[in-house]
């Protein structure tokens, strides 16, 4: 079974990428740092903000070579970067041996990935949980053989409610 400490944050979507940034920032998580992430737009959003608070981090997706690719994940492995964001497909069937936190900054869709994730890495994996992943986590869980443990970031400030979103009115309605 597997070796890796398994976790989970929940969080609301709009805190997701403060949280990742605070557990970045204050070394909570041990480095080497792999974050999956769903979208290039998200890995783009990322690597921009890890690079305000300073992190020295680099980013791949399914456009770059296979060399590129291979070249940042050995990058990552020999501590050269400290954290690596990358979409979720880009380094399956990948070692990932050698990397001490994988994060799922989007709650992996694909059970085997995560599975592979959980079994390649022999400190931790852990998954940002939104209200709206709840289905998902039951079935990580059961991946998992248990629960998942839920962690809360010392010295973050969790919302309490999420935060509401106004829609745009229409044109020449009242947002009233």
């Amino acid at each position: 079974m597997p070796v890796a400490r398994q976790t989970a944050y929940e969080v609301f979507p709009h805190q997701k990428i403060d949280l990742l940034l605070h557990l970045l920032s204050n070394s909570i998580c041990q480095s080497p740092v792999l974050v999956f992430v769903r979208s290039k737009e998200t890995l783009h959003a990322l690597n921009t903000a890890a690079s305000r608070h300073d992190l020295a981090t680099d980013n791949i997706s399914g456009n770059k070579k296979p060399e590129v690719r291979g070249r940042l994940l050995n990058e990552l492995k020999d501590n050269s970067i400290d954290i690596l964001f990358a979409t979720e497909s880009v380094l399956r069937e990948s070692d990932l041996s050698s990397i001490a936190t994988i994060i799922h900054f989007d709650v992996h869709e694909i059970d085997t990935d995560y599975l592979e994730h959980v079994q390649s890495t022999s400190s931790e994996v852990t998954t940002f949980i939104t209200k709206s992943d709840q289905n998902r986590l039951d079935s990580l869980e059961k991946l998992a053989e248990g629960n998942l443990e839920k962690l809360l970031a010392e010295g973050f400030t969790y919302d309490k409610q999420p935060r509401l979103i106004k829609t745009q009115s229409k044109k020449g309605q009242s947002n009233k």
